[in-house]
This record gives structure tokens, sequence and C-alpha cells, in this order.
């Protein structure tokens, strides 16, 4: 009985699976060196129409690639997103994208379609789909029959949103999730003009210079030694013309009661001078 001899040198062979796995991981790490920013999409119950819509709109910004969620693991962990791979339980697709975290976000959620009702889907819309005002054809949180689906189809109503769900976005720095990314904008904006109103009021009463206040700081500066000076009676550049014009106005209303009292006539005292005329 003979042993088959291994030659030292020979490769050991790779399964089809394997290796086409391998191709997609490397094709993934190629696509990714060339984006700053990469996202998870679920793309589960996603209509195919809205994911084409979204990639040709996107196409100038963004690559989509679809793969299995064990190559895009593998994927991530070797460009160092290894972090993103804790979101994964979906059917996922990948967005290799030069737009921020929040501007990819936003797109997705301002791109939103309407579509009809599919069978054993979630009542919404605040509590009930209505065909007509006194017509309610499913309560919140009752599935949808596929008559009403039917029906619904027919009376062209179609009763959801669907969006590309973008589940979180990693930019080379941190993770950001859907409920980070999820913002109110007109919120946002009126919620930082406060916290700047605040922050100014805080540093000013605090005298503590800052870009923003500086100027506002230094009028008061200025107003409080100039009222310091004239108060004092310090002559100073600031201090001096007003002084001046205070002493002005002063010495004419002196001089006004000294006129006053120089043109009244001498022995203006009429009841004592003929008194005195008679004795003589």
């Amino acid at each position: 009985m003979t042993r088959k001899k291994h030659h030292a040198g020979k490769e050991k062979k790779i399964s089809p699976a394997i290796q086409v796995k391998k191709e997609k991981v490397d094709e993934l790490n190629a696509v990714s060196k060339k984006y700053p920013v990469v996202a998870l999409l679920n793309i589960r119950n996603l209509p195919d129409r809205i994911l084409q819509s979204s990639k040709k709109k996107l196409r100038n910004d963004a690559s989509f690639m679809v793969a299995k969620n064990s190559v895009i693991i593998r994927a991530l962990e070797k460009t160092g997103k290894k972090d993103l791979a804790a979101h994964l339980d979906f059917p996922t697709s990948l967005v290799f994208t030069n737009l921020s975290p929040y501007h990819l976000f936003k797109f997705f959620k301002d791109n939103k379609v309407k579509v009809g009702a599919k069978p054993g889907q979630i009542a919404i819309r605040g509590g009930k789909i209505i065909i007509a005002k006194d017509s309610t054809v499913a309560k919140k949180g009752a599935k949808i029959s596929d008559a009403t689906c039917k029906a619904l189809q027919k009376l062209n109503i179609l009763p959801f949103d669907a969006m590309v769900n973008m589940v979180a976005a990693y930019d080379g720095k941190f993770t950001y999730t859907s409920s980070v990314l999820d913002i109110d904008e007109q919120q946002l904006h009126a919620d930082l003009q406060a916290s700047l109103a605040q922050a100014f009021n805080v540093s000013y009463n605090a005298s503590f210079p800052t870009s923003q206040n500086i100027e506002a700081l230094l009028k008061n500066a200025f107003a409080q030694s100039r009222n310091m000076a004239i108060n004092g009676h310090v002559y100073s550049v600031v201090s001096t013309e007003l002084l001046l014009t205070q002493a002005i106005a002063l010495g004419d209303t002196l001089s006004g009661k000294v006129g006053n009292l120089s043109s009244k006539p001498a022995g203006a005292d009429a009841s004592t001078t003929p008194a005195a005329e008679q004795k003589q």
C-alpha cells in the first residue's frame, strides 16, 4: 500500500463560493477607498423602483452595492469600519458617498413616495385607513386583509409612505444611527438660536470676552468710563467737550441770574423811601 505524496509547494484549492466572496470583499474595499462615508440601508420589503430611483439621483455622489451580510461584515472589518457591523440584522445595501451622513439621510427622507397597501401590513395614519369620512377599513394595529388591499388599489388610495431606510453611517470618525440623523431642521434652528442668545447673555454679564460679545463689551466699557470722567470732572479726550459744554451752559445760567439782579433800580423799595423824605 502506497501513500500519495503531498507536494510542499502545491497551493490549497479554494472553493468557488469562497472565491466569489473573496472577490466581492475586495470589490467593496476598492470602492470604499474612493468615498469618505459609508452607510447601511435596510432593503427588506423596499420596492426596487425606489432603490433604483435613489441610485439614479445620486449617481454622481454615491455608489450602491448589495451583498450578503457575511461579505459586508468581512469588508467592514478589513476597512476599519467594524462598528457598522453591529447594525447588520437585515438584507443590506451599502452606500459609499461623498455626502455627509446627515445630508444622505435627509435625501432619503425627502424622497418618500406613496405606495399601496399589501396584505398583512399594519394600519397607520392617525389610527385608521379611511376611504370615506365615515368608512374605516382598518383600525390601527390591525393587519390589512387581501380584500381591503384590492379595494384600496381600485380606488387608487396609497396609504403608506415608502423610503429608503438608512440605518447607520460612518464618516471616518463616528458612527451615526438613524435616530441621531432624523432631525427637525426648524426646531434645530430655533434651539441653536436660543442657545446662542443664552451663551451671549452669560458671557456678556460675566464680562468674559468672546468674538461674539467683544464689540458690546467695549461699547459698555467706553460708556461707563466716559460717564465716570464726566461725573468726576476729569478732563480727557472723550469728556473735555461735554464738560466744557456743561460749563458754558452753567455760565450762561449764572450770567442770566446776575443780569436779572443788576437790572433792578436802586432804592426800589417804595414803601420806605417816601417815609424817609417826609421825616426830613
